[in-house]
């Protein structure tokens, strides 16, 4: 295999999840998303909760006398910032692996075994698909795309200093609606074993 690590970051609705879990069965490698809480858990003792109000955000919204109010959490999200910094250092560490967002690219920038992808698809695309796997009516999936895709822009940019939506540091950039999931999966997987 040529890339040892896979990383995947996508716009919400685009299939990427869904595309890393079968690049990583294609490539019989570790599969890392949403698992990476129930590790850190293990590691941080904060408990799943805590860690999933904070994850991949950084904006939460308090009430107040006037209404609702945006306060930033800027500690807590750093905390767990340097404790996916390590964590995702130590699964690079332990074999070829895929991971989903988590600023996996950007982590494991310097290394030379990583392949980073970026998978979107056009707005209408990813609108029927969120309106499939939440269950929800096609203007609250609209507004769910733009809602998540703006909190990874936020989370992205603050902590890495550069821009979610630029593509120079990726290697490979694929609307995932072309191809559909399966054939995108293999696509990136034998790109991985030639590169």
């Amino acid at each position: 295999m040529g890339k040892q690590i896979i990383t995947i970051s996508r716009t919400y609705g685009s299939g990427g999840r869904e595309i890393g879990r079968l690049v990583a069965q294609k490539l019989q490698v570790d599969f890392y998303d949403k698992n990476i809480l129930s590790l850190l858990v293990e590691k941080t003792g904060i408990s799943e909760e805590g860690l999933k109000n904070a994850d991949e955000r950084l904006i939460k919204r308090s009430l107040s006398p006037y209404g609702f109010t945006e306060e930033t959490d800027y500690g807590t999200n750093h905390y767990l910032y340097e404790a996916q910094v390590r964590l995702i250092g130590e699964l690079a560490q332990k074999g070829p692996c895929v991971i989903v967002g988590r600023l996996a690219d950007w982590i494991l920038r310097n290394r030379e075994d990583v392949l980073n992808v970026f998978i979107t698809a056009p707005g209408e695309a990813r609108i029927q698909r969120i309106m499939g796997y939440e269950d929800v009516d096609e203007e609250t999936a609209r507004e769910l795309m733009i809602q998540v895709d703006r909190r990874r822009k936020s989370y992205y940019d603050y902590f890495t200093h550069q821009q979610w939506e630029r593509m120079e540091n990726r290697d490979l950039v694929i609307n995932s609606s072309l191809l559909g999931i399966e054939e995108t999966a293999g696509m990136i997987s034998e790109i991985a074993k030639r590169a």
